[in-house]
């Protein structure tokens, strides 16, 4: 649990970076090391979602639709654990009380 939410973190301030320099078009691609940021874990987890994408040279930009997707997805993903749980809650409180 730690990880993912040092992951999702990590992920976050990338995309900030791209959003706050306005990297988010082909044209305004840049590298890793103009960006001053490191290629680990979240950044090739972006780019393998499609968030960040590399037009070529090592360079890349931020596509903000998928991003857009992506926290969609992720947001969705989460309310249903949520109901899930509550669900199994539920389950085992009705369970215990009819014996």
């Amino acid at each position: 649990m730690v990880i993912t939410s040092l992951m999702l973190h990590r992920q976050r301030v990338i995309v900030r970076a791209f959003e706050q320099g306005a990297v988010t078009s082909a044209a305004m691609a840049r590298t890793a090391e103009q960006m001053g940021l490191k290629t680990g874990m979240a950044w090739h987890h972006l780019v393998g979602h499609a968030v960040l994408r590399c037009p070529g040279e090592g360079r890349y930009f931020l596509d903000v639709a998928n991003w857009q997707r992506l926290r969609r997805r992720r947001r969705q993903l989460a309310v249903v654990v949520i109901v899930a749980l509550l669900i199994g809650v539920a389950l085992v409180l009705l369970a215990t009380r009819a014996h």
